[in-house]
């Protein structure tokens, strides 16, 4: 018995160009909202994150300052 990738592989090579497109276009919507769903921890989505370090001291700094203090950081000789 055919897997269901072979069969919509075999359904995929007869169906004429504009139709195909379509298939792929709905393939490819349920492969985002699997990953919206996938990316959901405790009832909340990787956007109810976006903006979450906006206030937080160590981001609080120029995009420059902050490279330079975390290169500093990895340049700075252990401590053993």
């Amino acid at each position: 018995m055919p897997t269901t990738t072979e069969r919509l592989l075999e359904t995929a090579q007869s169906l004429p160009e504009p139709l195909l497109a379509e298939v792929l276009d709905f393939a490819e919507f349920l492969r985002a909202r699997h990953g919206r769903v996938a990316s959901q921890v405790a009832g909340r989505s990787l956007l109810d994150l976006c903006g979450g370090l906006e206030k937080s001291a160590a981001f609080s700094e120029t995009p420059e300052v902050i490279q330079r203090r975390l290169r500093d950081e990895l340049l700075a000789p252990t401590e053993n």
